[in-house]
């Protein structure tokens, strides 16, 4: 007897497989297959750029991975998820974060509230906490971005807010501009 369902997740990692082997991008297995990480895939771009997945390849590598799965058995919840009114479009977060984690270790300062990132309908936010200035790499704002979306993704909708990587005064909103 054949399993159709086999044949057709087969076909899927044959064409998705030679994207995620490019670069490090899975965590967890999901039923025995490999979950995308958008925080995995920031790391591969810090690491080397030249190997790392493109956005575009990213949701590809993204949407094969997740598909027929929902978000809550993903990933444990550490984020606060934004509500469906305030979260960004998934395509144009991936073009934030990847921008982020592009520009190294040239820092992201937060005076209250900075826009680190806008790109159509995503927006890369740092907000300072009881101080009043914070400053961190806009790697780690991006790392923080990919674990935002890693935890708080559904369909082609992403958003809410965490504690930055590195610097916990800082929290890194990813939301729909205003």
């Amino acid at each position: 007897m054949v399993n159709h369902r086999f044949l057709a997740f087969a076909g899927l990692a044959a064409l998705v497989l030679p994207f995620v082997a490019a670069a490090p991008t899975t965590t967890e297995t999901l039923e025995g297959r490999e979950v995308f990480s958008f925080e995995k895939w920031v790391d591969s771009i810090i690491a080397n750029p030249d190997t790392a997945l493109s956005p575009e390849q990213a949701i590809e590598a993204w949407t094969a991975s997740t598909n027929g799965t929902s978000s809550e058995t993903l990933s444990k919840r550490a984020a606060s998820c934004a509500s469906m009114a305030n979260q960004a479009y998934v395509p144009d977060a991936v073009v934030c974060v990847s921008k982020l984690a592009s520009l190294g270790s040239q820092a992201c300062v937060a005076n209250a509230v900075a826009y680190f990132w806008t790109h159509g309908r995503a927006r890369v936010v740092g907000v300072a906490g009881p101080v009043a200035k914070v400053s961190t790499t806009c790697q780690k704002v991006a790392q923080t971005a990919g674990k935002i979306m890693d935890q708080c993704t559904s369909g082609q909708f992403t958003g809410g807010q965490l504690s930055n990587v590195a610097d916990s005064r800082m929290a890194v909103h990813l939301v729909l501009p205003v």
